[in-house]
């Protein structure tokens, strides 16, 4: 085996006496595991496993002080060569653990693990701290300590702190103006649509908002989702089902269309997605990407919000656009407009905006609503 070329010696000269002990050298932590001796003298043959556990005791720590931070002096302990990943830890004088502010433990090419832990210390207490290593497997360890003096640390200036506190007072009143500003921007913006959807001959004559009966369609529906009799659901399972080929389903994201299919007028319909935590709802173009690298964007013929490892955004292009956690919500109601170029999503439990996509050209192929599900399960509720 070329890992274990000019690394191994075999003892032949003992071999009549029974001793057949193989010695690596240079031992490596890949060199862990489970070895076979097999003796075979043509009459008898017998073997034996051995477990090699490979361990190494690493380099002293070394303590140093970077720099002031948070009021203290930030204090650093490195360290190399262990195996495997050590312990590592502050301690004060009377030996209790200090909690540490950061803490590094990486492998280098050779597998061995060097260490990085810091912890910011203040003038009244820990001036008197040690960094403690131990390698679990040898039972060992390595430990060194460190005395700062008082004179090191900064003293605190009532007028530094004063002015620090109004800083923060301008800098958060200047925030929250801004933040506000913003806020009243976009509701100006989504508020018109709302009431475009939900008051439609208000200042203009716009086409009737159709409530919209949707189900799903099986033929679109990915291996592995589930849908209901009914097709008023669909939820996710972990066993890919049978079913047959065809272009209109997808297959390689866990997405299924609408069977309804829309060229003009305004619609609307109400989803709701329960305790799911990976789901996506919106619109998409008839023939949107099955296949292949799919992106959830408009440029790729979908508009949506999604909600994904704790985070709600809408997909937008190029990237998406996060959007308040207190706009999460159980259910969702989706407003198309094929004429205006608009799809908007309302809360439907406060009829709070969600969002609203910058218009859109639906001119050409059918707009059909668009789900993506990876856990739980994803209802469509008869539209009051």
């Amino acid at each position: 085996m070329p890992e274990y070329e000019r690394r191994t010696v075999f003892w032949k000269d003992d071999i009549t006496d029974g001793n057949v002990s193989l010695r690596i050298l240079n031992i490596r932590p890949s060199d862990e595991g489970q070895y076979t001796c097999l003796v075979d003298d043509d009459i008898t043959s017998e073997a034996a496993v051995i477990e090699l556990k490979v361990a190494a005791l690493g380099s002293n720590p070394i303590i140093s002080v970077e720099d002031y931070q948070k009021g203290g002096i930030r204090v650093t302990c490195r360290s190399a060569e262990w195996y495997p990943e050590p312990q590592v830890l502050w301690r004060n004088a009377q030996g209790h653990h200090i909690a540490s502010l950061s803490e590094i433990k990486s492998p280098k090419v050779n597998g061995l693990f060097e260490t990085e832990i810091s912890v910011v210390i203040n003038g009244h207490s820990n001036q008197n701290l040690s960094c403690w290593i131990r390698n679990s497997l040898l039972d060992q360890e390595k430990e060194s300590a460190i005395h700062i003096s008082a004179l090191f640390f900064p003293s605190v200036n009532t007028w530094m702190v004063a002015l620090s506190m109004i800083l923060v007072i301008v800098l958060s009143f200047i925030i929250l103006n801004i933040y506000l500003f913003r806020i009243t921007g976009n509701l100006q913006q989504e508020l018109g649509w709302k009431r475009a959807v939900i008051c439609p001959g208000l200042g203009q004559t716009a086409p009737p908002l159709e409530k919209e009966d949707v189900t799903l369609d099986p033929d679109t529906a990915h291996p592995y989702l589930v849908l209901s009799e009914d097709g008023k659901s669909v939820r996710w399972t972990h066993t890919r089902q049978q079913l047959p080929k065809n272009p209109e389903r997808f297959y390689t994201q866990s997405c299924v269309l609408g069977h309804e299919g829309f060229t003009s007028g305004r619609h609307w319909w109400e989803v709701e997605m329960g305790k799911g935590k990976y789901w996506a709802v919106g619109v998409a173009r008839e023939f949107v990407r099955r296949k292949g690298e799919i992106r959830f964007n408009p440029e790729e013929g979908s508009w949506a919000v999604q909600r994904c490892k704790g985070q709600c955004k809408a997909l937008t292009a190029p990237d998406p656009t996060p959007l308040p956690l207190d706009r999460e919500c159980s259910r969702v109601r989706v407003y198309l407009d094929r004429a205006g170029g608009k799809v908007s999503f309302l809360n439907a439990n406060t009829a709070a905006p969600i969002f609203t996509f910058p218009l859109a050209s639906f001119t050409g192929e059918r707009i059909q609503p668009w789900f993506w599900v990876v856990s739980g399960e994803v209802k469509l509720r008869q539209c009051q």
